[in-house]
């Protein structure tokens, strides 16, 4: 969490086996993990992946702990969830992001980070919000049909439902 940066490792019967990951700039290292996820999707073995806000990464980890490898390119990614072959990330710099079953980004939703920078305090502006456009996605999820549900953290809370065609 937020104070040891550390991924605990725990058994079926909720016995501590061990920890991974600690403060630090490096691989397997956080500056503010956020999400955790076990990802399962087709055709790849089990992996551990973590957001970390501050570093703009995902970090995927093998599930004893052993760091595989980085994808980079967030802008603070809060969350992730997986349907079939795609990744979910909501980015707290206005995106949604969908990653193809090797890691690849194969499309960023409503990207608006220009506006994000450009207006003071957007969070709190619901009058300067758009439709199509997110201001601060902190969670986003599938539907079992493959529709996105994205929950932003903004002053009055919004969600959003991109359905999919």
């Amino acid at each position: 969490g937020y104070g040891a940066y550390r991924i605990h490792r725990f058994d079926k019967d909720a016995k501590w086996l061990s920890s991974f990951g600690g403060p630090g700039k490096g691989s397997g290292t956080f500056d503010t993990p956020h999400g955790i996820w076990i990802d399962r999707r087709e055709g790849r073995e089990p992996t551990v992946v973590v957001t970390d806000r501050a570093h703009g990464t995902l970090q995927i980890f093998a599930l004893d702990g052993t760091y595989k490898e980085t994808i980079p390119g967030f802008g603070l990614p809060a969350n992730v969830d997986t349907l079939g072959r795609l990744m979910l990330v909501p980015e707290l710099k206005a995106c949604v992001t969908l990653l193809d079953d090797k890691n690849q980004v194969v499309a960023r939703l409503g990207r608006a980070v220009e506006r994000l920078d450009g207006v003071k305090n957007l969070r709190g502006r619901p009058d300067e919000w758009r439709d199509g456009q997110f201001v601060h996605p902190h969670d986003a999820c599938f539907a079992p049909n493959g529709d996105i549900l994205v929950a932003e953290w903004v002053a009055t809370g919004r969600v959003t439902k991109l359905t999919k065609v």
